[in-house]
């Protein structure tokens, strides 16, 4: 319980820290790579076996790990109901979807802003090729992905938040007049017993997974702006990261006809607690 504690301390921080905490780093780190010389590592190599077999895809591994996170709990907390899970699902798609166009969009507006110092050699493979230098404006895809996947992490955690509150609505749900697990239905309420003890730890290593995922993302994230890319061009990818986060989970994803928000399912767990105490000092 204490390293879940950690977990959750680690994951689930508020965008309202969060966010701003992603600017400081590109800003700062940038400033500081401008006028300090940063010593070369094995971090700084373009093929160090974190950049090549996670960054590279790491919009792979953040797919892959959020979604198993997503279909399991998804499944305990909208009791098996496969449309709503379907629907929680779907946010993946809209990330997937928000990833494509962006990383392509960057690629479209490097090749229109780019140029060799030799104007015969038209693509970059042929400049770097004769030997000549590359110039243009390349949004960093690395900062832009890191970041979105990070977010994107943060958000989708949340629904672990409170999880063991739904051990405790299960076992009071008989004693328990105002417990919100009355409005379901009987065959709803046995899939909750049933699947809630069988599946919480799968829930509880995959949200470990997810720790460990954001921690490395975090991590490539401060490689990312200690040696590569211009400032510029940094900033520019986390704040396109942080606005479609922003679009998505704070915009769209809050409207009834979106997928709607992670921990959203047949009964509420996460805000029970809070407004329990807040009704007994009243």
């Amino acid at each position: 319980m204490v390293g879940l504690h950690l977990c959750r301390r680690v994951v689930v921080v508020e965008p309202r820290v969060k966010v701003p905490l992603y600017l400081g780093v590109l800003l700062i780190g940038s400033v500081m790579c401008d006028f300090f010389p940063i010593p070369r590592t094995y971090l700084s190599r373009k093929d160090n076996v974190f950049n090549i077999y996670f960054v590279k895809v790491a919009w792979g591994w953040t797919l892959t790990t959020v979604g198993l996170f997503m279909a399991v709990s998804s499944w305990v907390y909208c009791c098996g109901d496969r449309a709503l899970v379907k629907r929680h699902l779907s946010r993946l798609a809209v990330g997937t979807a928000a990833w494509f166009f962006t990383t392509n969009l960057f690629v479209v507006f490097e090749a229109y802003t780019s140029r060799c110092v030799v104007d015969k050699h038209g693509t970059r493979e042929a400049c770097l090729r004769a030997g000549q230098r590359w110039f243009g404006f390349d949004i960093s895809g690395h900062a832009f992905l890191l970041i979105f996947c990070n977010l994107m992490i943060a958000e989708e955690a949340r629904s672990f938040c409170g999880w063991e509150r739904i051990g405790d609505l299960l076992r009071n749900e008989k004693y328990d007049d105002d417990s919100p697990l009355k409005e379901l239905r009987v065959e709803q309420l046995n899939l909750l017993h049933d699947a809630y003890p069988r599946l919480t730890p799968f829930v509880r290593l995959l949200f470990v997974a997810l720790t460990f995922l954001s921690l490395l993302w975090d991590l490539m994230l401060v490689c990312t702006v200690l040696y590569f890319h211009s400032m510029a061009q940094k900033i520019l990818g986390g704040l396109i990261a942080i606005v479609e986060w922003f679009v998505l989970y704070r915009v769209w994803y809050t409207m009834t006809w979106s997928p709607g928000l992670p921990g959203q399912g047949l009964f509420k767990y996460r805000d029970v607690q809070k407004k329990k105490s807040q009704g007994s000092r009243n």
